[in-house]
Order: structure tokens, then C-alpha cells, then sequence
């Protein structure tokens, strides 16, 4: 049984899937910001660049979003001036000085179908095979549906009743019908529509596929969220929820926390000694294997392969729990085998179907021992998130982020005792984190969920420190 663990905090929210006890996929999102993935805005052209083909739109954020003319639908690209409105969905979340990437070919979710309100036509998932059911459902929504809207059919609509689908469809139409309505009268940054968190997204997934899961959440409130869908997407009898009190810490009862730490670290040892060296770069991601400790004296043809092997793992592995994307080198260890080249690459192909990953493709080795893999993106890297540039000598993600500084300073707080606690909890803050917590309302939030004052000073406490914490007890 595959399990799903959701662990919810006063600043953030973590989901950790584990497969055949497994640690496979990790996420984490603050509370305290507006995830504005696939969300529907209302936005306002701010300037159009015809020598780019795009305009920029402001959706109330303090960056503006690029939106190219191909991605504006011809009953807004007819009108569209500098102050016009329209509605946008956010498709790609940025980091840095980039605005979000956006269309107004908007699209909206639905337990079996996609609808597309300004793309007409039935679509069908590839991944469905059955030529007659492609054909019925194709014939059957054009000729029911008394709508414009196009639709994509999606692959688990295969295990659903016509008459599902149908109701499916409708509901969408209701749906799209009503936010481009509200739309006309709402300002700029109104937010139309907001998918599920990733969160939920996964743990959908999850039931759509059908497998035995356990659901083990730490809060009441998201255990009836949890509840909620899999009545709605799952099997009663195929998932199981529970409650645990997390009075130490839902992750650390399952060993989890080192290996969550881990997706920060560039090194990464190896069972066998060897270990992986992590970078990132603009254009891909580069995973080096180095041999370090291993032994290869014995039979090093066979040495090499294991280590290989190994590495490979761990490598799937952390491109999994990261949410890595684009393209990945993997840099193993020099072979002369033709053979063993083959055996690898095998080894990571069925590596990445029992972990059910359809997001990424492994290639076939280079002649200079390259392991090339190309991964869709889809929500943001783990390990971006978690850190931020270096602000001296502006190295990408080599100092910790203001969502895992927060973390630490709410660990902190779950680990004490905050009965005996006197007064209150005393708080020496950075200039720079101090400002992002009075601009988040941390304290407010921390203190209606601990029972404790919160006190807090602004002082500069070294570039590599964001907090201390001094409790005062009895």
C-alpha cells in the first residue's frame, strides 16, 4: 500500500508520498502566499510590444506577465489596447525578475474532461487506446453538449460512464459560464478560479489511479479536505485515512526528515561510498558521480557497473523528490562495456515505471557515460523553493529562502514546551527577514496557533542567520 503523508503547520504545508516505503515525491508550499499556479486572474494590458508580439498584463502583483499574441484569443486580440481587461491564467510560476508566464486561452479542470472555452473541438488523451470508445465519446459530447467550448477527454474518463462524463461536461460549462460573467465587473489581481493546491492535485492523482493508499494527516480540517476528495475521486474500499496527533512530528515517525533534508545538500552519499555532486545551471541540470569511497580494485568492470547502478537510484530518486525539470545529465562513471551501457539504461527505465513517473524520459548513453534525461515541468522545483541566491557572491541556491527559514523558526517552536513557557517567546530577527515577516503577518499567525507571546526585535545577526530564538520559562 502506497502511502500519502500531509503534514500542515501554521506557515506551511508538506506532502511526502512514499511507494513501497519509499520516499518518491515531496512538496512543500507556505500558508502565508497565494500559490498562483493555473490560477485565473483578472489582468490589465500595461503595455503592448509589437516587435515582441506580446503585452505585458498587470494581475495585481508587483511584477508584470508577459503574454504573447498567440495566446490571446481572437475576441480579446480584436480589442486589445493599453488599460483593456481580460481575464489570464497563470501557466508558469517565476522566480526572480520574471513575471508569472500567462495565456488567455484559458482552461479549467474537471473530474474527466478539460474545458476549453476558447479552443473549439473534442480532444481525446492519447493514452486512451480503445478506438471505439475515442469514437463514441468524440460523437457523444458534440452532439449533447449544446456549447462552444472545446474539451479534452482525459485518460482515466476510460473507467468512467457516459453519463458521468456527460454531467462532468455540464458542470464545466456552468463553471466557465459564470467566471467569465463575474469577470466583466471584477478589477485587476480579482482572482476568477484557483485549482487545487499541488497537494491535493497529487493526492488526486493518487486516487485516480486506483491503487490501495493510506492517507495520514496531522490536521483536521485538511483530513476533511482529504476526506472530501477521495469520496469523490477514490475507492472507499482501495483508501484509508487517519488522524495522527503530531506532538513530535508526523514526518520524523517515519524517518523521513533526513532524507527531506537532504533535497537542499549538493552532495549526496552513496550506499557504497560513492556519492553525487548536484548543480544547477540556467539551461539543465547536472548530476556528477564520483567513485570517492567506493572500492573498484576487485573485478573494476563489475565495481563500476554496481556503483552505476547505485548511483542511478539515488539519482531517479532525487529527481523525484526535488520536482526536477527540463534537462537532467546524469555523469556516471566511465564503462567499456557495450553491454553494461545497455544494462544501465534498462535499469533506469524500469527504475522510473515502478516508481510510476510519466513525467520523465531516460536516453540511451552517450560514448562519454552520459545518462540524459528530460523531465515536463510541473509545479516548481523543491530545492529552488527552499533556497535563494547567495546574496554576496550571487551563486544560485546556496543560502536558505524565507520559507525555509520559516520552517525552522516554527521547528523551534514545536520544540519546546510551551506550557512552561512564562511570558512569552523572544525573537532577534535579520533586518531583511524581519521585514518579510511584518509584511506576511507571521506573528499573528504563529501566536493563533501556538499558545504563546510572541516578541520580536530587529537585529542584524550575520549573513548566514535569520532568527534566534530565546525562551523565557518558569
Amino acid at each position: 500500500m502506497n502511502k500519502m503523508i500531509i503534514k500542515k503547520n501554521a506557515l506551511s504545508m508538506e506532502m511526502a508520498l512514499l511507494i513501497n516505503e519509499e520516499l518518491t515525491q515531496y512538496y512543500v508550499d507556505s500558508t502565508l502566499e497565494v500559490n498562483w499556479q493555473d490560477c485565473i486572474v483578472m489582468g490589465r494590458v500595461q503595455q503592448i510590444v509589437k516587435n515582441l508580439k506580446a503585452a505585458f498584463i498587470d494581475y495585481g502583483t508587483d511584477k508584470n506577465g508577459m503574454l504573447h499574441f498567440k495566446q490571446i484569443p481572437d475576441v480579446y486580440l480584436s480589442k486589445l489596447q493599453q488599460g483593456y481587461s481580460l481575464p489570464v491564467q497563470i501557466t508558469k510560476q517565476n522566480i526572480g525578475d520574471k513575471g508569472h508566464k500567462l495565456t488567455a486561452k484559458l482552461n479549467i479542470s474537471g473530474k474527466y474532461l478539460v474545458c476549453l472555452p476558447f479552443e473549439p473541438g473534442i480532444h481525446v488523451s492519447k493514452k486512451i487506446s480503445n478506438t471505439s470508445f475515442r469514437e463514441q465519446i468524440k460523437k457523444v459530447l458534440e452532439n449533447e453538449l449544446n456549447s462552444s467550448y472545446g474539451f479534452i477527454v482525459r485518460t482515466h474518463a476510460a473507467e468512467a460512464t457516459i453519463e458521468e462524463i456527460i454531467e462532468d461536461a455540464k458542470n464545466l460549462i456552468m463553471k466557465v459560464n459564470t467566471l467569465l460573467k463575474e469577470g466583466q465587473y471584477l478589477v485587476k489581481g480579482s482572482i476568477l478560479y484557483e485549482e487545487p493546491t499541488p497537494i491535493y492535485q497529487m493526492l488526486i492523482e493518487q486516487l485516480i489511479k486506483g491503487k490501495a493508499l493510506e492517507v495520514i494527516c496531522n490536521h483536521k480540517e485538511v483530513l476533511e479536505q482529504v476526506q472530501k476528495l477521495v469520496k469523490e475521486y477514490g475507492h472507499l474500499e482501495e483508501v484509508s485515512v487517519k488522524y495522527y496527533e503530531d506532538e513530535q512530528g508526523i514526518f520524523s515517525i517515519y524517518g523521513l526528515n533526513k532524507k527531506i533534508d537532504q533535497l537542499t545538500k549538493r552532495k549526496i552519499w552513496l550506499k557504497n561510498g560513492g556519492n553525487l555532486i548536484i548543480d544547477y545551471t540556467e539551461a539543465m541540470t547536472i548530476i556528477d558521480v564520483n567513485s570517492a569511497k567506493a572500492i573498484l580494485t576487485k573485478n573494476a568492470e563489475k565495481a563500476t557497473l554496481e556503483l552505476n547502478k547505485e548511483a542511478i537510484k539515488e539519482a531517479i530518486l532525487q529527481i523525484l523528490r526535488r520536482n526536477l525539470s527540463g534537462m537532467i545529465i546524469l555523469d556516471l562513471v566511465e564503462m567499456k562495456s557495450n553491454a553494461h551501457k545497455v544494462e544501465v539504461y534498462e535499469y533506469a527505465k524500469q527504475l522510473l515505471e515502478y516508481y510510476g513517473d510519466h513525467l520523465t524520459k531516460v536516453y540511451p548513453l552517450t560514448e562519454l557515460s552520459l545518462m540524459q534525461f528530460s523531465r515536463t515541468k510541473k509545479n516548481q522545483c523543491v530545492s529552488h523553493k527552499l533556497m535563494d541566491e547567495c546574496p554576496q557572491c550571487h551563486m544560485p541556491y546556496t543560502k536558505e529562502s524565507f520559507l525555509m527559514a520559516s520552517m525552522k523558526l516554527e521547528d523551534q517552536l514545536r520544540g519546546i514546551d510551551l506550557g512552561e513557557v512564562r511570558q512569552a517567546v523572544y525573537l532577534q530577527a535579520h533586518p531583511d527577514f524581519y521585514e518579510k515577516m511584518m509584511e506576511q503577518n507571521m506573528i499573528a499567525h504563529l501566536e493563533a496557533y501556538y499558545p504563546v507571546k510572541i516578541e520580536i526585535e530587529k537585529t542584524h545577526l550575520g549573513a548566514e542567520r535569520n532568527i534566534l530564538c530565546q525562551f523565557y520559562k518558569r
